[in-house]
């Protein structure tokens, strides 16, 4: 048993497919194909980004699926996975590596999903925090004992054993920054994500029921190997269901330690990590269960 994961947002940066680009003319063209899909130049924003457009998600959940798909095309064999799963993002890299979604789809599809988180939130009107060395539980007490001073912050990502990603408006996560940080804790680190907007959270409802409907305009076949979701942390064949979770993920906690928890409990013998950036090495590493397994960076 085997599963290929796929990265997401955060990973981006100029220059993280010079490699590929030289060695592959395949990537570049799957490149090129994508840019003419959204009309967007996505080779000069990984080779010379001299507008500092990258970081902005319209333009870098494409980058990222693109260059997820380039990876794996170039350096995997589909016929060597049981499962598929993408953090984030990179559930709909997953969705096109097993054959659910068309690629140039899923590059239009990623980059109105872009477009619609960008516009639900202001600049600087909210914030993501990587909270390090608690676990599961005492951060949802965190949030709860926010709630309760009238502080909303949700979890976006449920990580690994000892972290989180929390998200929320800015007066809020520098409140939840200001409280970890007058208890004192010896091992617990918060460090600000550099997102243009925050994920999987309560202020991405209006965007929430726009991407409903444009999931409806994309065809869905059944994938050639089980999906992940973010939304429940199990695996499905079943393209409602697909649906239906890609809708709840971008508002609801995507469970990450939980997926890499059933993929051990799956037997799973190796993970391969595909795509630019090793993140999802280095959260799998924090499991002491994947000691034992053999961990692939694409």
């Amino acid at each position: 048993m085997n599963a290929i994961l796929f990265p997401g947002q955060g990973v981006q940066t100029v220059g993280m497919m010079d490699s590929l680009f030289s060695s592959s003319e395949k990537a570049k063209d799957l490149f090129i194909k994508a840019s003419d899909a959204i009309d967007i130049d996505l080779v000069e924003l990984v080779t010379d980004d001299s507008n500092n457009l990258i970081d902005l998600t319209e333009y870098s959940q494409p980058i990222i699926l693109a260059s997820s798909i380039a990876f794996a095309e170039h350096f995997t064999d589909k016929a060597n996975y049981n499962f598929c799963a993408g953090l984030s993002l990179g559930e709909y890299s997953a969705l096109v590596y097993s054959g659910c979604l068309d690629f140039l789809d899923a590059i239009k599809l990623v980059h109105i999903r872009g477009k619609l988180m960008q516009n639900s939130v202001a600049p600087g009107e909210a914030k993501m925090l990587v909270v390090m060395g608690m676990n599961h539980d005492d951060i949802q007490s965190l949030i709860k004992e926010l709630s309760e001073d009238g502080c909303t912050v949700n979890l976006s990502t449920d990580t690994a054993d000892g972290m989180g990603v929390l998200a929320g408006e800015t007066a809020n996560i520098e409140k939840c920054k200001t409280l970890l940080e007058s208890k004192e804790l010896r091992r617990v680190k918060t460090q600000y994500v550099n997102m243009s907007v925050p994920s999987h959270c309560y202020l991405l409802k209006d965007a929430q029921e726009k991407l409903a409907s444009e999931l409806e305009k994309i065809e869905f076949r059944g994938p050639r190997v089980p999906i992940i979701s973010n939304f429940t942390a199990l695996p499905t064949s079943d393209i409602d269901e697909i649906k239906d979770n890609l809708i709840n993920q971008l508002c609801e906690t995507v469970r990450w330690r939980e997926t890499l928890d059933f993929l051990d409990k799956s037997k799973v013998l190796s993970i391969t990590d595909s795509g630019p950036g090793k993140t999802i090495i280095g959260m799998a590493r924090k499991f002491k269960e994947m000691e034992k397994l053999a961990l692939i960076d694409s």
